[in-house]
């Protein structure tokens, strides 16, 4: 093999799987220097899309369960078949931005194909595009004598994308009125963050709500003045947008309110009120610019969860998932519903029609109701 042309090379590589490119590098010099090359990237990804296409594969997702990053693939067109796990196919277990597995992830964020890995013990923050196998890893600066001891490493996160530069930014705040409140942004181009002279007075992000970068931007649920709505950081003005409409009535901070996306383009947002348990899942219009969003007038899913999954059952805070519109279904992760003692992560796939079935991921050690989970597109932006 060793001894093929290039082109002929390029042409049996291109139709390696995505997720079996590290063996294949791994094999001789001449393949890691080739499959490492742009040109061919193109090449591999564009074929890899096709072939996906054509095969109506079922899209990838990354996991993060046990502080541990998994790639998943979830076959939703066989979701009546009698044995339901078999929709859940776990692809990889992805080796870290380190060379192994042994870094311990709390949180992800995705843009681009880019994937933001926060560490569990907050040291530093690691950049990582695993189709190149590169990372950039982020040293941090913490004001531990300005923020009260009960407010340390309380950050929230996100990845965006400055079109004016072309360049990816990374946003890092703690918003605790009267307690303490710091807006930084780090920069890709200059290897450095920024203050940034930002103070939301008529509203607050929650700590531990997790926003979704759409188009370079990034969505969080938000609420002030009696009122709950959606904000929008853009990361080219380096500023936040006026609040945008939700499509249902004032929700609390009590409530379940999570965001996903369908094709790069649409915002898909799910609730559940604390006191009604009635879940819904509603799908905006085509985005084209961060500050305008509209929200389509019938439902996608509305569904009574006492009925389905257990007659106390609330899916937590900015809980995780995904929806599939051809084949009608909504995939939320949680853990089993062995509320005192859960040992199982879950996909709990509910249909429009009200069918359930509850596909069981993998036994879980970590008790914190919330496996993360976002959609992988792999991606040709170096972070060199």
């Amino acid at each position: 093999m060793s001894d093929l042309p290039r082109e002929m090379a390029e042409e049996v590589l291109c139709r390696i799987p995505v997720i079996s490119l590290r063996p294949v590098r791994s094999t001789c010099k001449k393949w890691n220097r080739l499959s490492r090359c742009g040109v061919f990237a193109k090449k591999h990804l564009a074929h890899q899309a096709k072939v996906a296409e054509e095969a109506k594969e079922d899209p990838l997702v990354v996991m993060v369960m046990d502080y541990r990053v998994y790639l998943m693939r979830f076959n939703l067109s066989n979701i009546n078949n009698n044995n339901v796990e078999s929709c859940v196919k776990p692809e990889a277990k992805l080796i870290g931005p380190d060379g192994s597995d042994q870094i311990e992830v709390r949180e992800i964020f995705h843009c681009d194909g880019l994937l933001l890995c926060i560490p569990k013990d907050h040291s530093r923050l690691v950049v990582w595009n695993p189709y190149w196998g590169q990372t950039r890893w982020i040293e941090c600066t913490h004001n531990y004598h300005l923020q009260p001891a009960s407010y340390e490493d309380k950050y929230t996160y996100a990845l965006g994308y400055d079109s004016s530069s072309n360049s990816h930014k990374v946003l890092r705040f703690s918003d605790f009125p009267t307690k303490f409140v710091e807006f930084k942004i780090y920069e890709f181009s200059s290897d450095s963050w920024r203050i940034l002279d930002l103070i939301p007075e008529d509203w607050i992000i929650g700590y531990g709500e997790r926003g979704l970068t759409l188009k370079g931007n990034t969505y969080w649920f938000a609420s002030g003045n009696n009122n709950s709505f959606l904000v929008c950081f853009d990361f080219t003005r380096e500023t936040f947008w006026s609040p945008l409409p939700l499509p249902f009535e004032d929700a609390c901070r009590e409530d379940t309110v999570s965001l996903s996306s369908v094709r790069e383009d649409q915002l898909v947002v799910l609730f559940q009120p604390w006191d009604v348990l009635t879940l819904e899942i509603w799908i905006s219009t085509k985005i084209d610019e961060p500050n305008a969003v509209s929200w389509n007038n019938k439902v996608f899913l509305s569904v009574d969860i006492r009925q389905l999954i257990h007659p106390q059952w609330h899916f937590p805070p900015s809980a995780s998932f995904f929806i599939d519109e051809e084949n009608k279904i909504a995939v939320v992760f949680d853990k089993d519903t062995d509320i005192q003692n859960p040992t199982r992560e879950v996909a709990y796939i509910i249909g429009v029609d009200g069918s359930f079935k509850a596909a069981d991921v993998r036994e879980c050690a970590d008790k914190v109701r919330n496996a993360l989970i976002c959609s992988y597109v792999p991606s040709l932006v170096q972070l060199n």
